[in-house]
């Protein structure tokens, strides 16, 4: 008889060793209720991964076998508190990487793993001088110069916090990217060739919608957009791209809100941009814009 002490209403495991059939079948029986099936999955996956350094085929493949799992239930009661699982664990994974990610960064999207890629795809063989505005974590930055060394990459943010947690993931991913803190609504940006920017970009008046562990535990400043101006930040890095055309080729690559790609068209195309492309992510929705100026 396994002996399960109660955190918040229900029975929990102690902190002795059990089965991870056994750890798996309670976190399941509190967390179904409160995520749903599918998420609650999805959580526990990722949560077992990292806390047990297991692949998902030893996840199935050990079941039946004894693990030591010592954070089970602290874990679990934060997870019950609806805490992002990636700020539980203190990471994040991005393009097969982890993160570390805290309450100054943003966790990282899989759409933003989609523009990663669209860039690597669109950029080959070019060396490049690359800044990534609002860099959070440092994933863009540090993934783009993981997969090109040749790549120059400065990664810049407001708050020093977010640059300290982005330089931790430079180090442990070795990674050679230059991080500082800058504003950039009230500084420049030094020369750069590709300007790459997931800024904040939802309208206030959208976080009631929104999911309560995203609004109460991510960062606002790295959200959130006056509902006045949603285009804020796209609006000054065009500004700041524009003074760097003047001698040579300059690209801009955004993330952008999915209710937003044709006012991001019009406003590329007002700044003097060559080519602008709207792509889709693989949802079908309006994601990313690749501008270019001059030839």
């Amino acid at each position: 008889m396994i002996h399960s002490p109660k955190v918040g209403g229900y029975d929990v495991i102690s902190s002795q060793m059990f089965t991870l059939s056994t750890y798996q079948q309670k976190a399941q029986e509190i967390l179904v209720p409160i995520y749903g099936d599918r998420e609650a999955l999805a959580v526990i996956k990722l949560w077992f991964k990292s806390r047990l350094r297991m692949s998902h085929i030893d996840l199935i493949m050990r079941r039946q076998g004894e693990v030591d799992f010592p954070s089970f239930d602290a874990d679990l009661a934060e997870l019950k508190a609806n805490t992002p699982v990636q700020l539980v664990l203190g990471e994040a994974f991005f393009l097969d990487n982890a993160f570390a990610v805290n309450q100054h960064t943003l966790i990282p999207r899989p759409e933003t793993e989609e523009l990663v890629a669209s860039i690597l795809e669109r950029f080959s063989n070019e060396d490049l001088k690359v800044i990534d505005v609002g860099t959070g974590s440092g994933c863009i930055a540090i993934a783009l110069q993981l997969a090109r060394p040749n790549w120059s990459i400065m990664g810049v943010d407001i708050h020093r916090q977010t640059i300290d947690a982005a330089k931790v993931n430079a180090e442990r991913l070795e990674a050679d990217v230059n991080f500082q803190v800058l504003d950039v609504l009230e500084e420049a940006l030094p020369e750069f060739d590709l300007l790459v920017s997931n800024p904040p970009y939802i309208p206030k008046s959208e976080a009631h919608v929104m999911d309560n562990n995203v609004v109460e535990y991510e960062p606002d400043t790295a959200l959130f957009v006056p509902d006045e101006d949603p285009l804020l930040f796209y609006r000054r890095l065009l500004e700041l791209a524009t003074e760097k055309k003047k001698d040579s080729t300059v690209y801009v690559v955004f993330e952008i809100h999915e209710d937003f790609g044709e006012q991001m068209i019009e406003l590329c195309a007002s700044f003097g941009c060559k080519e602008v492309n709207l792509l889709q992510d693989l949802q079908g929705k309006d994601r990313m814009i690749f501008a270019q100026y001059g030839d």
